[in-house]
């Protein structure tokens, strides 16, 4: 059974009670369930704001189940790369004094973050021995090739496992002449949004130079994509198909060359990748470029008036995003704010609980720019509607997909004899 909980000053509580109201997507008479039809309601209303901004987090990839690593993976990971060196480096930097948190049998859990948090620190702090420092600054180093390779995936995903990122792209990427592009950031390293949009015939802005080879320029953000041939009736036709994507935290194929930042085949050898691994350091390494870039178009975005954020699979767990988030509530009469993710009103779940009391409490208060949905970005992807007649190569792509789909099928069933 699939039921998502949806939380907004719109939905019916009995009682008064407002609580997050649980519907069950696999109900007969989900077409007479009136919090249904107003969730479906909310959101095309949302897909419709002039300014569409939509900020996707590990969870969209953890869609690709056994594929894309989830940070309990990437611990172990990286314990199993040296297990000596590991249980080492938790000595030097007494991870099980500094982790508060602990399941009730009073066990550490597996934090990455922390621990590679802990390792900066540390280091930071200039005050141990040369040997441990050494243990320390190699440790960090395997850690974050690591960490890349193991979101370097998207080559192994199978194409009938692309269904839930191909409909959000073609639900959500296009948009009326009228209407801004839409803006997806993300700070996934992976690839994943790309290839999808390759999958359905989208054009991807991404701030690098259409060259080769191509390197980061963020005043390609100000460019657009038109139709200048013949038979456009305008002379400049501005072309359905194409998002802008921010990569907040960098990706797997950047890499830096000479001091800029240069776009490489997501299967060539980095050796100085550009990205921001899991660290409290994130925070201050954000307002380097090119991550500063992404953040004030990130900031700029949410002051824009009618602009609509969707936050997707984001646990609100990075200080500069929540800090821009909460300042667009604050400030901006015209923002509004969706998230859908797992398991947000989950006290013992990964969502940032003062985020949630913050976003909680203005709903209770009436604040009807906010809304909440506990579902997974698949449940999500499900739930948009294709709205808008499809494009010539919208349909030849979705032909690709369907006739993969089933030679796919076909081999799996020949197999099986």
């Amino acid at each position: 059974m699939t039921t998502i909980s949806f939380l907004s000053t719109f939905v019916k509580r009995k009682n008064g009670l407002k609580k997050p109201v649980p519907i069950d997507l696999d109900s007969d008479n989900l077409s007479e369930n009136d919090d249904y039809l107003t969730l479906l309601n909310y959101i095309n209303n949302t897909l419709d704001f002039d300014n569409l901004v939509v900020l996707a987090g590990s969870g969209t990839s953890l869609t690709f189940s056994g594929i894309a690593p989830s940070m309990d993976e990437l611990w172990n990971r990286c314990r199993d790369d040296d297990s000596d060196l590991f249980n080492a480096v938790l000595d030097t930097v007494q991870y099980d004094r500094k982790q508060l948190n602990r399941d009730e049998n009073g066990q550490t859990s597996n934090d990455i973050e922390l621990l590679l948090s802990l390792c900066d620190q540390y280091l930071a702090l200039d005050n141990l021995g040369i040997d441990e420092s050494k243990k320390l600054s190699c440790f960090l180093e395997r850690s974050k090739k690591i960490i890349l390779t193991a979101t370097n995936f998207t080559d192994r995903i199978k194409p009938a496992d692309w269904k839930y990122h191909d409909k959000f792209i073609r639900s959500v990427g296009r948009r009326s002449t009228k209407q801004q592009r839409l803006k997806l950031f993300t700070t996934n390293y992976d690839l994943a949004f790309e290839h999808s949009a390759a999958n359905t015939g989208f054009v991807v802005v991404d701030g690098f130079e259409f060259s080769s080879p191509s390197y980061f320029n963020p005043s390609w953000f100000r460019y657009d994509i038109v139709d200048r041939s013949d038979n456009s009736k305008n002379s400049s036709s501005y072309i359905s198909n194409v998002l802008q994507l921010y990569k907040m935290h960098g990706s797997v194929n950047w890499t830096r060359d000479n001091g800029r930042v240069k776009k490489l085949d997501y299967k060539a050898n980095i050796e100085n990748p550009v990205f921001i691994y899991p660290s409290c350091t994130k925070y201050q390494t954000s307002y380097d470029s090119p991550y500063l870039d992404m953040m004030s178009a990130f900031l700029h975005s949410l002051q824009q008036p009618k602009t609509a954020l969707i936050c997707l699979g984001f646990g609100f767990n990075d200080k500069h995003i929540n800090n821009a988030v909460t300042m667009a509530l604050r400030t901006n009469p015209e923002f509004n704010l969706l998230i859908a993710t797992k398991e947000p009103f989950d006290t013992r779940g990964s969502f940032n609980p003062d985020i949630r009391d913050l976003l909680h409490a203005a709903i209770l208060e009436g604040d009807r720019r906010i809304a909440i949905i506990d579902g997974e970005f698949s449940t999500f992807s499900d739930l948009l509607q294709e709205r808008r007649k499809e494009t010539p190569e919208e349909k030849i792509f979705k032909t690709f997909e369907t006739l993969a789909a089933n030679v796919a099928g076909n081999s799996k069933d020949e197999n099986a004899f």
